[in-house]
């Protein structure tokens, strides 16, 4: 079931911005037992977002209220909302102030498992860089579209993307982590990609629980000698990446650790 501003209905208009620009924000969201996991966190980066693009920020409480009318018959559930500039009176990129926001939330069913083993490669989709979009769930994503049709016939569970001075920056639909004996790495998002709310959740993990953790730049010739990566986000949680460009990675015992204290955590 879809609700377009409170309404179930499954349509727009058609001179939606969102449609025409890509303007607006999205947030991908966990349901578990009928609620929103981790609510706050998307609230704070959907404010982000609203105030890099100018947008009005919805009510956090009628959001979160839509989207649970939407989960009666779902115990755990992928909700998605989707925020746009809405229905401008004048076409072009300027916006005008006349747009009225289009706010559309909706459920899924909890998707498969991840598959075992989880094999990650390197795309040759490069991310461009701006830091004025970095971090933010904008709806411009044709950068992990163009990845994940390169990957397509790979049988990739998921593709690693970098800039074109070569440093990694995430995976296509996930944050990067690099396990190394004394510490954890995972690649700033000041640039580009986005600030994953699992993300979050494992840098708040790794300082309870004394796991050294540094945002730092990764190449791609450190994720070849890595001895073990994981990536995140919120359907995978901390998964383990099993096989890597051809080499079999261990899995690393502080991934269930994080993963631990973590599900330990709904909000």
């Amino acid at each position: 079931m879809t609700l377009v501003n409170g309404i179930a209905r499954t349509v727009v208009d058609a001179q939606d911005r969102g449609l025409h620009y890509g303007d607006g924000l999205f947030e991908t969201m966990r349901c578990d037992q009928g609620r929103v996991r981790w609510f706050a966190r998307h609230m704070r980066r959907l404010e982000l977002g609203c105030e890099r693009l100018a947008l009005p920020r919805p009510d956090p409480a009628l959001v979160r209220s839509e989207i649970e009318s939407l989960l009666t018959a779902r115990p755990r559930a992928i909700a998605k909302l989707i925020l746009t500039r809405g229905v401008s009176a004048g076409r072009g990129y300027r916006p005008t102030g006349d747009a009225r926001p289009t706010r559309i939330v909706a459920a899924h069913a909890w998707p498969e498992p991840a598959a075992t083993p989880f094999r990650a490669g390197l795309s040759p989709v490069r991310l461009g860089c701006n830091p004025q979009l970095a971090g933010i769930k904008h709806l411009n994503r044709l950068e992990q579209v163009l990845a994940q049709q390169a990957a397509r016939a790979t049988g990739l569970d998921e593709v690693l993307m970098g800039t074109e001075s070569g440093q990694i920056v995430c995976g296509s639909a996930s944050n990067l982590f690099v396990c190394l004996a004394d510490r954890l790495l995972t690649p700033p998002v000041d640039a580009c990609g986005i600030a994953g709310v699992m993300r979050s959740l494992v840098m708040d993990a790794a300082a309870q629980l004394g796991l050294a953790l540094y945002i730092t730049p990764v190449s791609a010739a450190l994720l070849a000698m890595a001895p073990a990566l994981f990536v995140t986000n919120v359907r995978y949680g901390v998964q383990p990446v099993d096989w890597y460009e051809g080499r079999g990675l261990a899995r690393d015992e502080r991934c269930m650790r994080l993963q631990e204290w973590i599900d330990g955590r709904f909000d």
